[in-house]
């Protein structure tokens, strides 16, 4: 069970935060998890089902702040 599953390069996901490697999915006793390849403690999913939603969710950047600009008129 230590062997580590490739997740297909055509699915979505987000690269860790941390070192910014691509991750896989381990096989616990409690179920899958998508994990950091390079260090366990980068980030982990809940055991169960591949959840790699979850994954992206906490690994996602922040999204830019920079957009459209309101010009208001003073009256």
């Amino acid at each position: 069970m230590s062997e580590s599953i490739q997740i297909q390069p055509n699915i979505h996901c987000e690269p860790c935060k941390e070192c910014g490697a691509r991750p896989v999915i381990n096989q616990t006793r409690k179920g899958f998890v998508v994990t950091c390849p390079t260090n366990k403690k980068h980030y982990e999913t809940a055991p169960g089902m591949v959840n790699i939603d979850e994954w992206n969710r906490f690994n996602q950047k922040s999204p830019v702040l920079t957009g459209t600009q309101y010009k208001s008129k003073a009256s």
